[in-house]
């Protein structure tokens, strides 16, 4: 809903009052909230600003802001800066059989127009009359943004000034009117408060004042012929609606009134030539530079009250893409791509806690309802009974989404002119279905699909080729097709027909049966029998169907070719802001479609059916039933198997896309461990991650959360916060933390019902500070078994604090304090407190800032030192004296594994001087076999040398195994 807020001018809202102007405000506020759902404008300002907002004594404008527009920060809203897509005068017949990506190239050095400049006085050759104005323009081109924001500057003052009354009527809303009505009461309905308006008398010349605006006029039938619409002048004569708009547009009714009528482009031929003063073409964003605008505008405003910095650096990528001629830019062509493209990246990058559910599969059908909400497909405004059930959708679906299905089939992404005909075209044999065809071609198609060498690429020898404007458009409107059950068999179609003849009309047949059994011959009566069965043939067909639907999703999401690809909200991202750096050249044919399965599950959510049923795509209660009962089954035995972790992730996002709590619990039971291991995460994902967990029972808890080398920042782990409390082993390390995260986990620690026993926490920079942090949690937690601190950036103070807080906590089994900063005395003093300990039985010290006299008193102070039967292991060197350290096959492999992220200068002293020790220690012994023991892990170290100094160069990891 739009919000009351500061005007700037004298933004203000006509409306006739009676009481005090703060009375008038409070009435204002309570009706925009609790009726209509609209911004209230006043306009004139007499008296002072009032609770934020402008009082004055004359005339009420409203117009409806969709849902999602207001759910996903619409196109238009007050405090966001409009960026006005590319306008030109042209008339159509300049440019007969363009596409809206096709004016991309098509437009010409004229100069642009200004809002301002439609109703230029110096184009009206009769001052009496006002003027017609005529805006066209493609799908998504903008035109009903420009009509809102035309009011809005024009109730702030900056725009038309000379008209002291502006009337926007959608012509959608008109065409629903069934009785006949007059010019004033058709605006009192609409704007009680102008029902005695003198504007509308059609006395002297007041109407040159008013401003009409009709916006949609393809969704409303015009007859400009006078055998059909008689001529009326009177504005108080009862007329169907269409006759009203025509005989404003004939100038037969209130001729100085000046007219703006916004259409696509099928409909331009509607109104004659003869009729219309001005035609303007909206053309989009034709420019990197005006869709930077927009995304600056967008994700700023919608990223209010969060670090800048991020914003700032998605719109810095997006316009480096949009540079490129991506097929981004091209798509970006649309003002309607660029709310999609900065809804996804908002959704992606900006989700928190606070807001309300979003999902992918949301915002898509959000996308598909603010284009084409409650459209029919119609003629010339024409809708039948029949048509009446084949919404413009639901067409769509049936052709182009059909084509994305054959795609996604057979692994495409392109399609010839020839499968366009297809799919597209169909069997079409009469002249209706043959003018809808042309009218579908001409306004809908080139909103999907654009030829492939408009954003780039080089049509293939065999002939021009389509492709989705959108790649994911191509798998919802595949998993769309699907999930409608409009990839049904010959069969499935027979009995669903014959079904739905019997169910009008059982008892009947039942009768006629029984009639007939008595007078035929039984072999033909058993042939009509079979009709009895129909119904119960299709109940298993159907079922049948559905779990078609749901193994369907099930062997997509678990393709095994698709293992080792990038997660799809990667992907997805991917395709927005464009992958940097040199990247393998992949044929489109090996793409994988992985968003296609779970936009089949987001589309079985209630929220996006409530839509798709808005849009005459109707999926049933007891198909969702069906579907979800035979895709627990399939999510349940493949989520046993061990998946990759980017798999994983897409199954977490595929469960959150459902929003079916209970399934996704189910699903959850048969999952032991969550290893999310170098996946990148995102707010988004952490989201999706903790909310998925969160449906599960508070019983619930994973063996292991594996987050390592995830890009875990402070403000990702505070979104993680309900995902912790369902695991006992939880991996952070390498990642980026800091000290004050530890403020965090100590809280977690010291939750009276916390169950992790292990927490990994190395390769973060905590330093002293953020260790202090975490031990505070030692006295009161009761369920930590192991704790790793591994090249956290400890150093001595941190490691005496360590002494001193152990007995605070009896539980502790192992301490990992490897690779830090801890000196001889602090290391004897924790080595000799973990020795009293009653449970600790391995420390680990290694590439600390030990000597050599240090690390030979770890051994010579603790030796074989048993207390109570029990002995600590302390891993400080591959050797121990003259020994070898039975330990030093952990230490090495350890230290492989991590080479990488470490400090290779660092890690290569602590080699040579394992190496030192080892050659030292070989030549105090005088046995064959203690030498050659000795010799061979030499090997090892100097094969880990080796291994590191050529990682140096390939950027690779070491490993010992």
């Amino acid at each position: 809903m739009w919000r009351f807020g500061r005007p700037s001018g004298t933004e203000v809202l006509r409306w006739r009052c009676q009481g005090s102007p703060r009375d008038v405000c409070c009435k204002l506020h309570t009706r925009a909230l609790k009726k209509s759902r609209c911004l209230i404008f006043l306009k004139h300002l007499k008296y002072p600003l009032i609770q934020n907002t402008l009082i004055k004594e004359q005339y009420l404008l409203c117009f409806h802001l969709p849902q999602e527009e207001r759910q996903f920060g619409g196109c238009f809203s007050p405090e966001t800066m409009h960026v006005q897509p590319l306008i030109l005068e042209r008339h159509p017949d300049e440019d007969r059989g363009f596409g809206p990506f096709k004016e991309k190239t098509s437009i010409s050095t004229r100069p642009s127009l200004t809002v301002e400049q439609l109703f230029d006085a110096n184009n009206n050759g009769n001052k009496a009359r006002g003027l017609n104005v005529l805006l066209y323009g493609a799908v998504g081109t903008g035109k009903s943004t420009v009509v809102r924001k035309i009011v809005l500057d024009w109730c702030a003052g900056s725009v038309f000034s000379q008209f002291k009354l502006v009337l926007p009527f959608s012509c959608e809303d008109l065409s629903h009117l069934s009785k006949p009505t007059s010019l004033r009461d058709l605006v009192g309905r609409k704007y009680m408060h102008l029902r005695k308006t003198p504007y509308l008398s059609g006395d002297y010349d007041k109407a040159k004042d008013v401003l009409f605006i009709f916006n949609g006029m393809e969704k409303m039938k015009l007859d400009f012929r006078i055998g059909s619409t008689e001529l009326c002048s009177e504005p108080n004569e009862a007329l169907p609606s269409g006759a009203v708009v025509v005989n404003l547009l004939r100038k037969y009714l209130l001729p100085e009134a000046s007219i703006l009528v916004t259409t696509r482009l099928s409909a331009v031929d509607r109104v004659p030539k003869k009729y219309i003063n001005r035609y303007v073409q909206i053309c989009g964003f034709n420019d990197p530079d005006r869709q930077r605008a927009y995304f600056t505008s967008r994700l700023l405003q919608q990223n209010e009250g969060k670090p800048g910095k991020a914003a700032e650096m998605l719109i810095e990528m997006l316009y480096l893409n949009l540079q490129r001629e991506s097929q981004l830019a091209t798509a970006c062509f649309l003002p309607s791509y660029c709310w999609l493209t900065c809804a996804s990246l908002h959704l992606l990058h900006f989700t928190d806690t606070k807001s309300p559910i979003r999902t992918l599969t949301s915002i898509y059908t959000s996308f598909m309802r603010l284009n084409f909400g409650g459209e029919v497909i119609t003629v010339d405004g024409n809708v039948s009974s029949q048509e009446q059930q084949n919404s413009l959708m639901l067409y769509v679906v049936r052709t182009v989404g059909k084509l994305a299905f054959d795609g996604i089939t057979n692994k495409r992404t392109s399609f010839s002119a020839e499968e366009l005909e297809q799919w597209v075209g169909g069997k079409t044999k009469t002249d209706e279905e043959l003018q809808q065809l042309a009218v579908f071609r001409t306004d809908v198609l080139d909103f999907f699909l654009v030829p492939r060498d408009y954003h780039g690429m080089d049509p293939e020898s065999g002939g021009r080729r389509y492709v989705f404007v959108v790649p994911a458009m191509q798998e919802y409107l595949a998993a769309l097709y699907v999930v409608l059950g409009e990839n049904k068999s010959v069969l499935e179609k027979l009995t669903k027909e014959v079904s739905e003849a019997l169910g009008q009309a059982s008892e009947d047949i039942t009768s006629l049966l029984s009639i007939i059994s008595k007078i035929i011959p039984f072999r033909i009566f058993a042939v009509f029998n079979l009709l009895k069965l129909f119904p119960k043939l299709f109940e298993r067909v159907s079922s049948h169907s559905k779990g078609r639907i749901a193994n369907t999703m099930a062997a997509e999401m678990f393709r095994s070719e698709d293992s080792f690809n990038e997660d799809v909200l990667d992907q997805v991202e991917q395709s927005l802001l464009g992958v940097h750096g040199p990247q393998p050249q992949e044929e489109t044919y090996t793409r994988a479609f992985e968003l296609y399965p779970i936009f089949m599950g987001g589309l079985l959510h209630y929220g996006n059916r409530r839509l798709l049923d808005q849009l005459g795509c109707s999926i049933k209660s007891h198909t969702v039933s069906q579907i979800t009962r035979a895709l627990r089954k399939h999510l349940i035995n493949e989520s046993q198997k061990k998946q990759p972790p980017e798999e994983l992730m897409d199954l977490l996002v595929l469960l959150y896309e459902f929003q079916n709590p209970r399934l996704t619990a189910e699903v959850l039971q048969s999952i032991k461990t969550i290893n999310l291991s170098t996946v990148r995460m995102t707010p988004h994902k952490c989201f999706v991650l903790s909310t998925v967990l969160s449906c599960t029972s508070s019983s619930f808890h994973l063996n292991e959360l594996n987050l390592s080398s995830c890009h875990i920042t402070p403000e990702l782990l505070q979104m993680l916060w309900p995902a912790f409390h369902h695991t006992s082993n939880l991996n952070l390390q390498f990642n980026s933390l800091d000290p004050e995260s530890c403020i965090l986990l100590r809280d977690l620690l010291l939750e009276p019902n916390c169950t992790i026993k292990s927490i990994q926490l190395c390769d973060n920079y905590l330093t002293d500070t953020g260790i202090s942090h975490l031990l505070e949690a030692l006295s009161g937690n009761h369920s930590l078994q192991r704790l790793c601190l591994m090249h956290t950036g400890l150093g001595d103070r941190s490691a005496q604090l360590l002494a001193e807080r152990l007995g605070q906590h009896e539980m502790l089994q192992e301490l990992n304090v490897a690779y830090n900063n801890i000196g001889d005395s602090a290391a004897l003093t924790l080595v000799d407190a973990c020795r009293e300990h009653p449970s600790i039985h391995t420390v680990h010290l290694y590439l600390n800032q030990l000597t050599d006299v240090g690390k030979q008193s770890l051994y010579v102070r603790g030796g074989p030192r048993v207390k109570e039967g029990r002995r600590v292991k302390v891993l400080a060197s591959v050797t121990e004296g003259s020994d070898i350290s039975e330990d030093w096959h952990p230490i090495l492999s350890v230290i492989g594994k991590n080479s990488v992220s470490w400090d290779r200068g660092r890690v290569r002293e602590q080699l040579l001087v394992f190496l030192k020790d080892l050659e030292w220690g070989r030549k105090q012994h005088q046995s064959f076999w203690k030498k050659m023991h000795f010799r061979r892990v030499e090997s090892v170290v100097r094969q880990t040398l080796r291994l590191l100094e050529k990682s140096s160069d390939t950027g690779t990891g070491t490993g010992i195994k």
